[in-house]
């Protein structure tokens, strides 16, 4: 396969309400459309989409990055994971750029050899895949309210954003969700990382009568996530602190977390996304992939990435609606909190 030409064209996502967290709100994602050609004809796509407020390059330092690239591309057919790998070496401090390129590569091999990604990846995929809910800062009314629309759309698991500054607020939420929605809704909770030690502790202690599935990101040290896991009955799970495949093999290795959150933009790519996928379930880790809030593009390979999960869980793939545009129509709409891959 021969890629005779690149190409790079930024785009604005813009959000029909501000999406908030204890990160602060998001209005708008900014992004770059990867796209390479070959000498057949073929195009491949891939979503360079920065958050650097969860651990990635800024959209600035991927511009610049972008301006110098020279990526010399060399696709071998018996190895495309190693070709790909070692092509996108360059990228390698660069998460979002290395997902959007990875992405666009595989994607153009697809379509190139006729070959499917799973052919390309050596894995299998689920048909089905269970999708669960967000619901940013809101007061509890209102969440209990967004709560109760979600769940009669079909989805049986809503992940609620919590880590204000007022822990009695973020209580007032989850008591009105779980109230609203009952006790058979699975219930997940995300800090982004906004707890002490201390506050973790003494929160769950609190929380573990409203029978949370999980509490994502409480705090970002392994060590403190270790501490606490003695501390609470509910399950803990990491996100931000998983950016690399160390962070990942460390944090499942030593037992400090019974969930791990993996978003394939974040890790650069849906390659790095696999392996870990793989050691979590050889150690008995629950795995949930999810979006970055990204395009239509990114969200594809967050599916790709869920449906290689072998295990029965609710993924972070419902993002598609909260915006006003996006880049193409949705590949994998959710509908009654699935996707169907079968369709």
């Amino acid at each position: 396969m021969k890629i005779v030409r690149s190409s790079c064209s930024p785009y604005i996502l813009k959000f029909k309400l501000p999406f908030s967290t204890s990160k602060g709100k998001i209005s708008e994602r900014k992004g770059f459309l990867i796209k390479l050609d070959s000498a057949n004809g073929k195009s491949g796509y891939g979503d360079c989409c920065p958050l650097p407020e969860f651990g990635s390059e800024s959209y600035e330092q991927a511009e610049a990055m972008l301006q110098d690239l020279e990526l010399k591309i060399r696709i071998d057919t018996n190895d495309f994971e190693q070709s790909i790998l070692k092509t996108l070496e360059p990228l390698n401090g660069f998460p979002t750029l290395r997902h959007g390129f990875e992405q666009a590569l595989l994607n153009l091999i697809s379509r190139d050899m006729n070959l499917s990604l799973n052919e390309i990846l050596n894995s299998s995929s689920k048909k089905i895949i269970n999708v669960n809910a967000a619901i940013g800062f809101l007061s509890p009314e209102d969440s209990a309210s967004r709560a109760k629309e979600l769940v009669s759309k079909g989805y049986k698991t809503i992940k609620l954003k919590v880590g204000r500054k007022i822990f009695e607020e973020d209580y007032a939420c989850i008591k009105a969700v779980r109230e609203n929605i009952g006790a058979e809704i699975n219930l997940r909770i995300d800090v982004n990382g906004k707890w002490s030690l201390s506050d973790a502790i003494s929160s769950l202690k609190q929380l573990e009568k409203f029978g949370i599935e999980y509490v994502e990101q409480p705090l970002n040290k392994i060590d403190e996530y270790l501490a606490l896991s003695h501390k609470t009955k509910i399950p803990l799970a990491a996100d931000e602190s998983i950016r690399s495949l160390k962070d990942a093999y460390d944090f499942i290795s030593r037992k400090a977390v019974s969930v791990i959150i993996l978003k394939p933009m974040m890790l650069g790519g849906v390659i790095p996304t696999l392996k870990i996928i793989e050691y979590a379930q050889e150690n008995k880790i629950k795995v949930v992939v999810t979006t970055s809030l990204d395009s239509c593009i990114g969200r594809s390979f967050a599916v790709l990435a869920a449906s290689f999960v072998e295990q029965e869980t609710a993924h972070g793939l419902g993002t598609a609606e909260l915006f006003e545009n996006d880049l193409f129509p949705d590949p994998y709409p959710v509908k009654n909190g699935q996707i169907n891959l079968a369709n």
